[in-house]
């Protein structure tokens, strides 16, 4: 059976006890999974910014949650990634994302004129109640479908990028931590080896 792992916050020290304001900073930084291996860290922070810039508004968080459970990833670090996409990140990304699909799908300008952004931007959770008029309201009844694929590709396309982007920067951020932090360095293999059964 495999064993609890308690935080560090809760363990009882015999020497230096700490103070509850040091304990929560600990708690905090072990659930943002400091002494996890910085791989993990990253994926789960770069999997939230992929869904965080990603076409489907609304439904963020339960994609990042759903995906964080089915890959075995830190949940708030996942979560916090999504934050990173937001009305005022969406404003370049999402327009530079379309282009992008309407080039790769060989739609012209003209037959395929932009959506309505404004709506776009500002919609919320509500939408799920009546996509199909949300849609509409976004992408127009004219060319809706090669509206509707131009964004769902190039914006796809784009959020993978931004992930990867943001996993290769965390993961350099984090190795440089534990360069400096010898201590939490070999805490985070020994968990990494403790998961892997070794």
């Amino acid at each position: 059976m495999k064993k609890l792992h308690t935080s560090r916050a809760f363990r009882r020290r015999k020497h230096h006890r700490w103070k509850w304001r040091r304990r929560w900073k600990i708690l905090l930084l072990d659930l943002l999974g400091r002494e996890e291996p910085p791989e993990r860290v990253a994926a789960a922070i770069g999997l939230g910014v992929a869904v965080g810039f990603s076409p489907f508004i609304g439904l963020h968080l339960l994609i990042a949650l759903g995906l964080a459970l089915l890959f075995r990833l830190n949940k708030i670090d996942t979560v916090l990634g999504t934050f990173s996409g937001n009305v005022p990140t969406w404003t370049p990304i999402f327009p530079i994302g379309y282009r992008l699909g309407r080039t790769l799908l060989g739609y012209s300008r003209r037959a395929v004129p932009r959506p309505n952004w404004n709506a776009l931007l500002h919609a919320d959770i509500t939408w799920v109640f009546h996509p199909i008029e949300s849609l509409h309201v976004v992408f127009g009844y004219h060319a809706f479908l090669p509206r509707l694929l131009s964004f769902l590709v190039g914006t796809t396309i784009l959020a993978i990028l931004l992930g990867l982007a943001a996993y290769a920067i965390v993961l350099w951020l984090l190795q440089l931590y534990h360069r400096r932090h010898p201590r939490v360095a070999i805490r985070a293999a020994s968990k990494r080896e403790r998961e892997s059964g070794g």
